[in-house]
């Protein structure tokens, strides 16, 4: 039991550092030739007509988009934005749904 609880705590380390490495830049920040563009998060599947994956606030999305991005080998998101989502996927709470495009900038 320790064991696993050690090791939990090491991954989540491992994962926050990672995640960390991944900055948000405002679109003022950088110009289209600054970077490389290697995904859109959560708009290029075919799931999204169906389900996106939403958050108990902006933060919480923030992160679980820069957590995806360092997954992707990204180390920054750009075009990111959240918005209170009332409708299909709220499932009756408080709940945002955020979006971004994970870069690479040298």
């Amino acid at each position: 039991m320790l064991t696993t609880i050690i090791l939990a705590g090491g991954l989540s380390a491992c994962a926050t550092a990672k995640t960390e490495g991944v900055k948000v830049y405002s679109p003022a920040q950088l110009k289209q030739g600054e970077y490389e563009a290697v995904a859109r998060l959560w708009v290029e599947t075919w799931r999204t007509p169906f389900w996106v994956p939403s958050y108990s606030s902006p933060k919480d999305g923030i992160a679980a988009l820069q957590d995806k991005a360092a997954a992707l080998g990204a180390n920054g998101l750009i075009n990111v934005d959240c918005y209170g989502d009332k409708g299909l996927f709220s499932f009756g709470s408080e709940s945002f749904v955020c979006y971004g495009k994970a870069i690479k900038v040298p």
